[in-house]
């Protein structure tokens, strides 16, 4: 058989919230050094426990003691407890001497703090000293608007990913800001006159619905006009909190993500210990408040609250699967991952403000063959740009609403463009999107209800592109069954082909999905044996291979487990590998000749589709005239044509669906029929060169692809003569080797020319 050729995202606009510049996006709690401020040092790293208030803007350094005075009360209230051996009746409970340990709240730490107004009867909240501490180092940061939220009367956004940092971030800006001042929070306590009032908030968790819309509306409008500083908090202002605050903001902040300073911080000040000494511990980007509820507490030291971190991570890192990656893990996917990047920095810049929303890339067509990794781009794509997925939005969801009358499944239909619209920014994953086939072509007796529906989509979609917020992807294994309006500009205006991925894309697979396994094997030899083979068929591999050795006692996984369960059993006869072996050494002693030994190999191990194999990853030069398709049919021949001179006469290798019969009928059909190359019409055009089986249908047609392919076949049998005995130096080397490269079967050829009788043909590269 022979293979065809296949074919960081930070804001910079002001005045918006980022990753704080001296507290960089790192993945481990760092070891703790004995160097000065990493202000200073300039490398990111953070402070030892000596040297934890160095570098601190004031409000965070005041943060920081007010939550480390607490700490240390609480941490003296336990000491007492266990000192005296008795039970405290406010939740301690049974308490153990911790006496003998070193909790070393510093006296020089404790300096100049006011009494603490907080209670002291519950532990220090690790989410909330985190809070605190990323919001007043940010705010360190923007002496500009930490004056005029002090002095002056802004509208504030936050938007804030996690829901647990939601309320905390509400309680954080009353403490830094807004101390001893009447807090009002318009949505759960209503309106208020001004007098009763100093900061207003708006706390929104979700979406609004159309119910409460116009309310809130209506309660912001109220609240802008008093006069006094808003601060509207929400996952994202531009979807849930009322349009006419979005439109006031005067500055909207991207609450920053947790990074390995603030986790420090937060384990010295909860723990009361030294983080000196802590060993480099991976804990991965992304730890939450969650994360750091559960894993920092009073009763652990800064070790085991740094292992209980890793241990979390851990637990997210082994539920990443094949279909649980992030888009960097993705391969194979081409234009595709490179357009994703780009619209998840122009979503960012839009949340921004940075960017209008009719800017932005919003609408997709993915084409590919089955297993290619369409869907799994879908969700990857939501996950990293923060979109809200809808992903049963497809015609075979709609179909199943109700009864399948046509109300029913516009309604189906209407919900899931509504449930988008309502969870902006969100993104519609229409699967199979070819079911909406073209109305030209419906002249079935249900061809009205099938118009409707198709009406009806086109009419959602415009919808959506007169709304902010809201992409969509369709995927097909055939986009040219889609109903051509759905594909036109303004709608999937973007069209993306994803093809069958290369030895290269396809070890970066492999090596994905092994995770730590095999991380020292070489497997681009693997990759080879699996060319022709997708993202899924990939994960099925590794999950055989694993299933295997866990069912072997649970041992490491070794190379040859990955290749029994890529390649099976090879139950062949002598005579059927020697078979394999002819076919294939005849496809790359051909392909050689015409064109060029640089990049192509052959290989007979035996798939479940195939005994072997001839591949040129990238085409080496461009099909332009009848010639160069007719030398790229002769290699396609080529295996069935050796078998003849070898064995007198072919076996079925050559045969079957993808076969070399098929690429050759379907490229032969194209010359013939759309590229006027071949056939006794050439001028004549019947259609597009992808729908051979369509054309194949006349009977001039057929008779023009088999004159073209005897053709051709004949003069393949005429090249194999002239360089029989290199064929068969090639079919044994196949035999002793398995696999063979063509600068190899370019050396046997010339071998063979210069010492025997075997006709010269010159290689292109002569």
């Amino acid at each position: 058989m022979i293979v065809q050729p296949t074919s960081d995202l930070h804001s910079d606009c002001p005045g918006f919230g980022g990753r704080p510049k001296s507290a960089p996006d790192v993945d481990v709690v760092p070891v703790a050094s004995d160097s000065v401020d990493e202000r200073q040092r300039g490398d990111g790293t953070p402070p030892t426990a000596g040297e934890t208030l160095s570098g601190l803007g004031p409000l965070e350094l005041a943060a920081y003691k007010r939550w480390w005075q607490q700490a240390n009360q609480f941490h003296r209230q336990i000491k007492d407890a266990a000192a005296f051996g008795r039970r405290i009746s406010r939740g301690f409970g049974r308490l153990r001497d911790r006496s003998d340990e070193a909790v070393d709240f510093d006296l020089e730490e404790q300096a100049d703090q006011a009494p603490s107004h907080r209670s002291t009867d519950r532990p220090p909240d690790p989410g909330r000293i985190a809070v605190d501490l990323l919001l007043s180092r940010y705010f360190d940061e923007r002496p500009d608007l930490h004056t005029a939220v002090r002095g002056g009367a802004p509208t504030v956004l936050l938007d804030v990913a996690d829901p647990r940092a939601l309320n905390r971030v509400s309680q954080s800006l009353q403490e830094l800001f807004y101390q001893g001042r009447r807090r009002v929070d318009i949505i759960q306590q209503g309106f208020r006159r001004r007098q009763a009032s100093d900061v207003l908030f708006m706390t929104v968790t979700e979406p609004p619905k159309a119910s409460v819309a116009d309310e809130r509306e209506g309660a912001a409008l109220h609240g802008l006009a008093l006069g006094l500083p808003f601060f509207g908090i929400s996952p994202l202002a531009k979807s849930h909190l009322p349009r006419c605050l979005v439109k006031a903001a005067s500055t909207t902040i991207e609450f920053p993500r947790i990074d390995a300073l603030t986790i420090e911080r937060t384990i010295r000040i909860v723990t009361g210990r030294r983080t000196a000494g802590i060993a480099k511990i991976p804990i991965g980007a992304g730890a939450t408040i969650e994360d750091l509820i559960i894993a920092i507490r009073f009763d652990r030291t800064p070790r085991q609250c740094v292992d209980e971190l890793a241990r979390l991570h851990a637990i997210k890192k082994a539920n990443i699967n094949g279909r649980g990656l992030v888009l960097s893990q993705l391969h194979g996917l081409g234009e595709a991952r490179a357009w994703a990047k780009a619209s998840i920095a122009d979503i960012r810049a839009w949340k921004q403000g940075c960017l209008p929303w009719n800017a932005v890339s919003s609408a997709i067509a993915l084409e590919g063959p089955p297993g290619c990794g369409k869907t799994t781009f879908a969700s990857v794509y939501c996950a990293e740009a923060g979109l809200y997925m809808v992903d049963d939005a497809n015609m075979a969801a709609w179909q199943a609403s109700g009864e399948g009358h046509l109300g029913h499944m516009l309604r189906a239909m209407k919900k899931s463009f509504e449930e988008a619209r309502a969870n902006a920014p969100a993104c519609i994953v229409m699967d199979e999107c070819d079911s909406v086939g073209a109305r030209s072509f419906m002249t079935h007796s249900h061809r009205d209800y099938s118009v409707q529906v198709v009406n009806a989509l086109l009419a959602e979609i415009d919808g959506i592109k007169g709304r902010e917020g809201v992409v969509i992807i369709g995927c097909s294994n055939d986009l040219s069954r889609c109903e051509p309006a759905l594909l036109r500009a303004g709608r999937l205006e973007k069209h993306i082909r994803i093809g069958f991925p290369d030895v290269v894309e396809l070890e970066q697979m492999f090596r994905v999905r092994l995770q730590d396994d095999l991380r020292d094997d070489d497997l681009v030899s693997l990759a080879e044996l699996a060319i022709g083979m997708v993202g899924a068929d990939v994960e099925r591999v590794v999950k055989d291979a694993r299933r295997a050795v866990r069912n072997d006692g649970d041992r490491p996984m070794t190379f040859g487990d990955l290749k029994r369960s890529l390649l099976g059993e090879d139950n062949r006869s002598e005579h059927e590998v020697w078979v394999a072996c002819v076919h294939e050494a005849a496809h790359i002693v051909v392909d050689v000749l015409h064109f060029g030994p640089e990049g192509v190999f052959a290989s007979v191990a035996a798939t479940s589709t195939r005994g072997g194999m001839v591949v040129r990853p990238q085409a080496a030069r461009a099909l332009l005239t009848a010639d160069d398709y007719g030398c790229r049919l002769q290699a396609i021949l080529a295996g069935r044509v050796g078998e003849i001179l070898t064995f007198g006469k072919p076996s079925h290798g050559a045969g079957g669906e993808g076969g070399d019969i098929d690429q050759a009928t379907r490229l032969a059909c194209a010359m013939v029929s759309s590229m006027g190359l071949a056939g006794p019409t050439p001028l004549l055009y019947r259609g597009a060169a992808r729908s051979g089986e369509d054309l194949l249908r006349f009977p001039d047609v057929r008779r023009a692809v088999n004159v073209e392919l005897e053709r051709q076949a004949k003069a393949c049998r005429l090249l194999l003569e002239g360089h029989r005995e290199a064929m068969l130096s090639v079919a044994r080397r196949l035999r002793e080797r398995g696999r063979i490269d063509g600068r190899e079967v370019a050396e046997i050829v010339e071998r063979k020319v210069r010492s025997g009788p075997e006709r010269r043909h010159l290689l292109p590269s002569q």
